[in-house]
């Protein structure tokens, strides 16, 4: 992962706050935000002074154009999304293409961004990143008609899974719930027929899942969809999983707990740096980064480092950020 400098720390922050986010509430995340920036110095709070201000979500609200608005206007340094992969997506998507950074502050049940970026996942560490000192790297995105996604488009097993699973259950029961979620959608579950065109090149095949990925992070560390699959590369990786026994699922999973995906017959991959689309026999929901939007057929266009997030800092040779000009006016 590519990043530029740690310092200077950031002086003043939007936070966008999912109220209903699977593992914060609204007053832990005020208090950790509070004793995180009051040991940098500054007097934390709400107000013109403080060097943060807090603005929960309300359902249905169009947060890209509030965070696009509250970007151009300037006075912050960085837009924080505090929730799970649904709101950071939605926050992400108001600034594609912009020079604003995105903090992001994981309160969701799977945060795989998070986990993939190396961000604290605990809300105490990410609050300390934000306040703290932190490095910038720009990552790829992939669009969704008007959307960009910043995890994995996917169609089959997960779709379902993300679906069929109550918000309810996920608040209580956290992965426990989509894991049972997925297990119930398995039982009798018959592969699908599959168009998928990559980069123009186009391959017929009968699967269980097809995962555009833009990152590895399958659920959570060490299991990924794949190697080598990394955020910044310019490029997408298509893993079709053509597993239909419970045999070969527990032989997939054994390739993928040693890291040994390719050597799985029942796992073929396609890579596209420009498009991908997905096309089936019946319609298919669709998640992207964990949220349904819609269904088959499915077109995913690449977009290169267009984000740009804040990270832990690490050593390394200091570079330029290029952007796409994607969604600048």
């Amino acid at each position: 992962m590519l990043a530029n400098t740690a310092p200077p720390r950031s002086q003043r922050a939007f936070v966008i706050l999912n109220p209903v986010a699977g593992q914060g509430a609204a007053a832990a995340v005020r208090q950790a935000l509070a004793e995180a920036f009051s040991k940098r110095g500054a007097a934390a709070g709400e107000g013109a002074e403080a060097p943060y201000t807090i603005y929960e979500t309300a359902p249905g609200e169009a947060i890209p154009k509030l965070v696009r608005e509250t970007a151009k206007q300037g006075g912050y340094d960085l837009i924080v999304a505090g929730g799970g992969d649904g709101t950071v997506s939605a926050v992400a998507n108001g600034l594609v293409g912009l020079e604003t950074p995105l903090g992001i502050l994981p309160l969701g049940t799977a945060n795989v961004l998070a986990r993939e970026l190396g961000i604290p996942i605990d809300l105490e560490g990410a609050c300390q990143l934000l306040a703290g000192a932190h490095a910038v790297t720009a990552i790829d995105a992939m669009k969704v008609k008007d959307q960009c996604y910043f995890t994995q488009v996917g169609v089959g097993i997960d779709s379902m899974m993300i679906r069929d699973t109550p918000r309810e259950a996920k608040r209580r029961f956290g992965r426990v719930a989509y894991l049972w979620t997925a297990f119930t959608r398995l039982i009798g579950f018959q592969p699908r027929h599959f168009l998928i065109e990559s980069d123009g090149r186009s391959v017929r095949s009968r699967a269980s899942q097809v995962v555009v990925a833009n990152c590895g992070i399958l659920g959570q560390p060490p299991f990924r969809w794949g190697p080598d699959i990394h955020l910044d590369d310019g490029r997408v990786d298509v893993c079709i999983v053509r597993a239909r026994s419970l045999w070969n699922y527990i032989t997939l999973a054994w390739h993928v707990i040693l890291g040994q995906h390719k050597q799985d017959s029942n796992v073929r991959y396609l890579s596209a740096d420009q498009r991908v689309v997905i096309t089936t026999k019946r319609p298919l929901p669709v998640q992207a980064d964990g949220e349904i939007i819609g269904e088959t057929p499915v077109e995913v266009t690449v977009v290169p480092r267009t984000l740009r997030v804040i990270v832990p800092p690490h050593n390394g040779t200091e570079i330029p950020l290029p952007f796409s000009p994607l969604g600048t006016d």
